[in-house]
C-alpha cells in the first residue's frame, strides 16, 4: 500500500473533515466558484475521487491563485503531498506547479529584493518594500532594516537556538550556509518548501504582515505573536524534513502538524496561538469541534486541534523527550509518534498505556474542572471544558453501557455523589478482552485531586479499588481509554461501586481476593498480652470489632470504620486486663460474628 494511504489509518479523513468545518475566523469564506480547500482535495484523493496529478495541481491553485478565499494555518501539507507523490506526477504537471508557485514568490519576481542576515548568521530574510508583498518600512531602531524583518530574524535565531541547540534536533542548515525565509502576502501563516541542492534542502515562506489574522495572547501584540508562532512552527517542519524527509506515518499531515504546532508552545509559551484550535476563541470556555476536549472519542492524531495531546508529554516528561522520539524515527522511519512513545517511555519510568490514560485525565481536569490542586496542564484554567459522555448526580446503580471506543481515543464520565451515597469508591470496566485503560480522578473535599490508573488487555475486566469513601469527595472523573492505535474496544460496561452496590470483581489481578466473609480464630491463643484478630471481606463493608469479658461487659472497641474488600489483621493488647476468657464480636454491615479467646498471664 502506498505510504499516503497509510495516513487514512491514522485519522487523516477525520482531520480533513475537521478542517473543513473550521470557524470562519480561521478559514474565511470561500467563493462557491473557487477550487476546494486543499485538505478537501487531499481527502478526495485519499478516497479515490481525484487522481494524484489533479490533486497536486488543485492544492497549489488554492494556495496561490485564490489567496483571498480562505486563511490556512499552514500550507506545508500541500508541499508534503507533492514531495510524497513527485515520482507519480508528470513533468508537465510539475512545471505547472512550479509556474504557479514562482509567479507568487518575491524571490522569483522582478522586484527590488532586499536581504538581511540574522544576528546569528544562520538565516537570510528575503523581502521587498514595495508592492503587494511589501513589509512595513517602519524602522524604529534606526538600523536601516524594517522592524518586521528584525522581528522575523530574531525569532528565527531564537527558534533555532531552542529547537536545534538546546533540544538537540537535527540541524537543517548545513555548515557554512544560510537558511532562507521569504516574506510575502499569503493566504496562510507560512510554508516550508522542499528545494534540494547542496545547501539547506528546504526554505520557508511566511506572511509579510499578519494583518487580520486570528488573535493570540502575546503581550507585545498579535503580529509579534503570529511571527513567533509561525517561525517556530515552520522551522520544526524544516527539521522534520532533515530527519525523515516527511515520510509517513510520522511525516503525514496529522502527526507532522501536531508536532510543529507543539513547538510554537515549546519555544514561545506566551503566544498561545494554538488556543484558536482547541477552543472557540481565546476567551471561550467551549471546545473547538475537532479538539480532544470536544470529541475525545474521535482518536488521535488530529493535527493542530490535538496539539494538547503532545503538550501533555512535554509537560509531564520534558521537551527533551521529543528529540529522542525523532532520533528513533530518523533511524527507523516506519514508526508513528505513538509507536515510538511505546518504546521510549519505559526508560522514563512509565508505560505508554498508563501515560495515555493520564493524558486524557489531564484533558478532563481542565477549564471548569481544573480544581484547586496543581494537577494537570500548566494552562488548564485557560483550556476549554471537556465534553462528557455522561454526567451522574448520584452513583449509578446499574452498569453504564459504552458500546465501543476507537483506537487512541477515550470517553469521559463525571459522578457527583448524592447525600445517600456512602461506602468505598470502586470502579471497573467490563470489555471484550481487547484493551482498556481506566483512569479515576478523585476531587477530594479538601481540594486535593488524586488519580488512580489501571490498564489491561486480553482479559474481560479492569478494576480500580480505592481507600476513599463517597462522603470524602465532591465528585470523581472517570476516563475509559483505548490505547491501541489499531483496534477498537467494544462491549464496554462501566461499573461504579458503593455501599449496597457491590461490583463483582473478575479482574484476574485481584484473583486472590476473598470470595466470602471469613472470621479466623485469634492468634496466638491463648495469648499474653498481645494477639491478632484476622478476617476476610469479599466486598467493601462497615466493620465494628469489639472485645467483651465473660460477663458481657464491653472491654474495648478495636475498630469501627469502613473497610474495602481484602484480608485484615487487627491487633489486640490486653495489658492491664486479668487472665480469663474474653469474646471478640465482629459486626460486618448487618452480620454479627462472635469468637472466644483466652488471656493467660
Amino acid at each position: 500500500m502506498h505510504k499516503y494511504r497509510d495516513q487514512i489509518k491514522k485519522g487523516v479523513v477525520v482531520t480533513i473533515l475537521a478542517l473543513l468545518s473550521m470557524p470562519s475566523a480561521l478559514l474565511g469564506q470561500a467563493r462557491t466558484d473557487s477550487p476546494r480547500h486543499l485538505l478537501e482535495i487531499q481527502r478526495s484523493f485519499a478516497e479515490g475521487e481525484m487522481d494524484v496529478e489533479t490533486a497536486a495541481l488543485e492544492q497549489f491553485r488554492v494556495l496561490y491563485e485564490f489567496p483571498g478565499n480562505s486563511l490556512h494555518k499552514c500550507a506545508t501539507p500541500a508541499e508534503m503531498f507533492l514531495h510524497a507523490h513527485r515520482d507519480r506526477i508528470s513533468p508537465d504537471a510539475l512545471a505547472k506547479i512550479e509556474s504557479i508557485r514562482s509567479g507568487h514568490s518575491p524571490s522569483k519576481k522582478k522586484q527590488a529584493l532586499e536581504t538581511y542576515i540574522s544576528p546569528s548568521g544562520k538565516f537570510e530574510i528575503v523581502y521587498v518594500t514595495s508592492g503587494d508583498d511589501s513589509v512595513s518600512v517602519e524602522d524604529n531602531d534606526g538600523n536601516g532594516v524594517p522592524d518586521y524583518v528584525d522581528l522575523v530574524a530574531e525569532s528565527a535565531d531564537s527558534s533555532y537556538r531552542h529547537e536545534v541547540i538546546n533540544l538537540g534536533f537535527k540541524d537543517p542548515i548545513p555548515t557554512g550556509t544560510t537558511y532562507t525565509i521569504e516574506l510575502e502576502d499569503l493566504s496562510y501563516y507560512g510554508e516550508t518548501i522542499f528545494q534540494g541542492g547542496s545547501g539547506p534542502e528546504t526554505y520557508i515562506v511566511m506572511e509579510n504582515d499578519f494583518v487580520n489574522f486570528p488573535p493570540n495572547t502575546h503581550p507585545l501584540g498579535n503580529q509579534v505573536g503570529a511571527v513567533y508562532a509561525t517561525v517556530a512552527h515552520e522551522l520544526k517542519h524544516a527539521i522534520q524534513y532533515a530527519q525523515n524527509e516527511w515520510a509517513s506515518p510520522s511525516g503525514a499531515f496529522d502527526w507532522a502538524e501536531m508536532d510543529a504546532t507543539l513547538f510554537e508552545e515549546v519555544v514561545y509559551d506566551d503566544v498561545n496561538d494554538y488556543y484558536n484550535y482547541i477552543k472557540n476563541g481565546l476567551n471561550s470556555s467551549d471546545p473547538y469541534s475537532a479538539s480532544i476536549f470536544f470529541a475525545p472519542e474521535d482518536g488521535t492524531p488530529g493535527a493542530y486541534w490535538h496539539v494538547s495531546w503532545m503538550i501533555f508529554y512535554s509537560e509531564y516528561f520534558g521537551d527533551e523527550l521529543w528529540s529522542d522520539v525523532w532520533q528513533m524515527i530518523e533511524g527507523q522511519n516506519n514508526l508513528s509518534i505513538d509507536e515510538v512513545l511505546v518504546d521510549l517511555l519505559p526508560d522514563r519510568g512509565e508505560d505508554f498505556e498508563t501515560s495515555f490514560v493520564r493524558n486524557h485525565l489531564w484533558h478532563f481536569a481542565s477549564g471548569s474542572r481544573a480544581g484547586q490542586d496543581n494537577y494537570g496542564f500548566g494552562e488548564k484554567l485557560q483550556y476549554p471544558n471537556a465534553n462528557l459522555e455522561a454526567k451522574f448526580n448520584s452513583v449509578p446503580e446499574e452498569a453504564v453501557e459504552v458500546n465501543f471506543i476507537r483506537p487512541l481515543a477515550a470517553r469521559y464520565f463525571e459522578i457527583e455523589p448524592s447525600a445517600g451515597d456512602d461506602g468505598f469508591i470502586e470502579v471497573a470496566v467490563d470489555f471484550d478482552s481487547t484493551q482498556v485503560g481506566l483512569g479515576v480522578l478523585l476531587y477530594m473535599n479538601n481540594g486535593e485531586m488524586n488519580e488512580l490508573i489501571a490498564t489491561g488487555e486480553n482479559k474481560s475486566q479492569v478494576y480500580v479499588p480505592t481507600e476513599v469513601t463517597w462522603q470524602e469527595v465532591e465528585k470523581i472523573g472517570v476516563v475509559i481509554a483505548n490505547y491501541s492505535n489499531s483496534g477498537s474496544t467494544r462491549e464496554i460496561q462501566l461499573l461504579i461501586g458503593k455501599e449496597g452496590n457491590t461490583i463483582t470483581i473478575r479482574d484476574p489481578e485481584y484473583a486472590d481476593l476473598p470470595k466470602s466473609v471469613k472470621i479466623y480464630q485469634n492468634y496466638p491463643n491463648p495469648f499474653n498480652p498481645e494477639t491478632n484478630i484476622n478476617f476476610d471481606l469479599p466486598r467493601s463493608a462497615f466493620v465494628e470489632l469489639t472485645v467483651y469479658d465473660i460477663t458481657g461487659r464491653k472491654v474495648q472497641t478495636l475498630t469501627a470504620q469502613d473497610y474495602r474488600l481484602g484480608s485484615y489483621s487487627i491487633p489486640f493488647n490486653a495489658q492491664g486486663l486479668s487472665s480469663g476468657v474474653y469474646f471478640y464480636r465482629l459486626k460486618i454491615n448487618d452480620e454479627v460474628f462472635t469468637k472466644k479467646m483466652t488471656l493467660l498471664k
